[in-house]
């Protein structure tokens, strides 16, 4: 079985980390963590060609007041977006399909309204009009990535720092400090830090954390007894649980 450490949950939770790093070093964060970016590398190629378009107008043309290349964008941004108009991603809850559809709407309208004052040559509305454009791309390209659940990447963590470090090399007081810490986490697990986005199937979210927590308590008490082997079967069976709740919900 796949770790989880090489699975998606776990590029996220770096990519994530890194950013924050990035950010406090006081670092400039290259385009290609735009979330349309992002989105193509996920499948969603239409994002990828509308950006590609997209980014030299909003970086050069609108700051320098370039207004033929300004001008020029509009029919290249109708006709790109029909791509996005025809795309019919898959979801697993219909609140993130809602929120995709509402946004991919109001990013259409904006890309109309462009795309008239283009063509009319409109210097004031499509300077005025180009920052929402770009906002609106970037909101509606964001609800095709992955849901950020902190609490669950942080159990993520600690379980692969058990399973990959600490029992390997027995290292029972790594083992006993990241099992308090893996509890601890799971207690941050619950109905109030359930994302917005799963809203919709949260029956089955609690559900299944129900089954982690079972399982966090049998690794709990393996630990307490310092019955590695056990407590190994027992970390196997949690990567699994975390894995399929990954595959399910993230």
């Amino acid at each position: 079985m796949q770790n989880l450490i090489k699975g998606k949950v776990m590029r996220k939770s770096l990519l994530l980390s890194l950013a924050v790093l990035l950010i406090s070093a006081g670092a400039v964060v290259s385009q290609s963590s735009c979330p349309a970016d992002r989105a193509a590398q996920h499948g969603y190629d239409p994002f990828g060609e509308f950006h590609h378009v997209l980014a030299p107008v909003w970086h050069e043309a609108w700051p320098e007041k370039e207004y033929d290349a300004l001008f020029a964008a509009g029919p290249r941004f109708a006709e790109l977006f029909e791509k996005i108009a025809a795309m019919k991603p898959q979801f697993k809850s219909e609140t993130r399909l809602a929120k995709f559809n509402q946004l991919r709407e109001e990013f259409g309208a904006l890309v109309e309204k462009f795309a008239e004052a283009a063509r009319q040559k409109d210097k004031e509305a499509v300077y005025a009009i180009m920052p929402e454009l770009h906002d609106g791309f970037e909101m509606t390209a964001a609800t095709l990535l992955p849901v950020h659940y902190p609490e669950f990447e942080g159990v993520v963590i600690t379980l692969n720092l058990i399973r990959e470090s600490h029992l390997p090399t027995k290292n029972m007081d790594g083992i006993l400090g990241s099992t308090k810490t893996l509890v601890a986490r799971m207690e941050r697990l619950n109905e109030e830090t359930i994302p917005e986005e799963l809203t919709d199937v949260k029956e089955g979210v609690l559900k299944d954390i129900e089954m982690v927590k079972a399982t966090v308590a049998k690794l709990k008490e393996c630990c307490d007894k310092e019955d590695l082997v056990k407590m190994s079967a027992y970390a196997d069976e949690l990567n699994r649980l975390l894995l399929k709740f990954a595959t399910d919900y993230i």
